[in-house]
């Protein structure tokens, strides 16, 4: 019996880690959206994204994301490197993704060009054995007793390949990508191949445009406005985020609207400044769900993103070209 019941934890345990967590800034963490993003800014850039769901559930998803990109001066090739790391069930359960991006940018007409993004890496799974608590560790005299249970290994590491293609024209743009193309393998038990078949692919359609709101531009504080939306699916999950983000100056807020297709999701609010080559954001999710009635509430999901890119200091801007620059990529940027 007790047997039964760990197989039934570690199941239930590989199928919540068997999504990928999705940013409510989606547009802060270009990379993990889409490998072909790699690169889209003039010069390297690192960013940094945390999201912390429903907090107040302590064994909720704890999500750490960064990334480096780095294109290359007067080439259409750029590379890069991302990590993301999950977290539930109190640290108990992690999953952690590597790779290695390489994207190359195609020249399809004067205006339209298309960058085609590769990442390969490596994904593991991991339990902490010493933190799971087995029913023959009950004693109701009190004492504490080893456990007699054994798993065959408490982590799993497996290649990850993933792929993604962005469409740009003036103030334009969109992409689509894959990722986990091979269903690496995350299962922590030794389970019959038609049980399980590893993680599943997640398919991702994003689109939108960034226009300029001319009435109040100027150079110094240019105004603008970037309607998009994200489109996700993975294994039996859909969600859809619509919104737009309007910008003026070092400031921009942005609202979305989140949907499950099962039922109607959230609303995600988001702040940004910008001051040189540092850009700070903060969103807070709001539950419009049924969700939202559990007995204490579900808490605040919030995200801190951080990025330092060099393509916009004030040295790389002058000397950018034309052809390496794209209105409609700003909000990525």
């Amino acid at each position: 019996m007790r047997i039964l019941l760990l197989m039934l934890c570690c199941l239930g345990l590989t199928w919540a880690g068997a999504q990928d967590a999705v940013f409510s800034q989606f547009y802060a963490s270009p990379m993990q959206l889409n490998p072909a993003f790699a690169g889209v800014s003039a010069a390297p850039r690192m960013t940094a994204n945390y999201r912390s769901q429903h907090t107040s559930y302590p064994s909720a998803y704890r999500t750490l994301a960064a990334s480096l990109e780095v294109p290359m001066y007067r080439s259409p090739s750029s590379f890069g490197f991302r990590l993301l790391t999950d977290s539930q069930l109190e640290g108990l359960y992690k999953n952690t993704s590597v790779g290695l991006v390489y994207a190359y940018d195609i020249r399809v007409t004067q205006e339209l060009h298309a960058r085609i993004g590769l990442s390969a890496g490596l994904l593991t799974s991991r339990i902490d054995y010493n933190g799971l608590v087995f029913g023959d560790m009950i004693d109701p005299s009190g004492d504490n007793t080893p456990t007699q249970e054994q798993l065959a290994s408490i982590s799993r590491t497996a290649v990850d390949l993933s792929s993604g293609i962005l469409m740009y024209v003036k103030n334009l743009y969109a992409g689509f990508s894959i990722e986990h193309m091979n269903r690496p393998e995350e299962n922590l038990l030794q389970l019959d191949n038609n049980l399980y078949a590893g993680r599943p692919q997640r398919f991702s359609l994003h689109a939108g445009a960034q226009l300029d709101v001319k009435r109040y531009s100027n150079p110094r504080r240019p105004a603008y406005v970037t309607p998009n939306f994200l489109y996700t699916s993975q294994a039996q999950f859909r969600q859809l985020n619509l919104g737009a983000y309007f910008g003026y100056g070092q400031f921009a807020v942005g609202g979305w609207y989140r949907h499950a297709f099962g039922n109607a999701d959230g609303f995600i609010g988001t702040v940004t400044f910008r001051e040189d080559i540092f850009k700070v954001g903060v969103s807070y999710d709001a539950v419009i769900s049924a969700l939202r009635t559990v007995p204490g509430g579900l808490g605040a999901t919030l995200e801190v993103s951080i990025a330092v890119d060099f393509g916009d200091s004030r040295e790389v801007q002058r000397r950018r070209h034309a052809d390496r620059y794209n209105d409609c990529l700003g909000m990525f940027r």
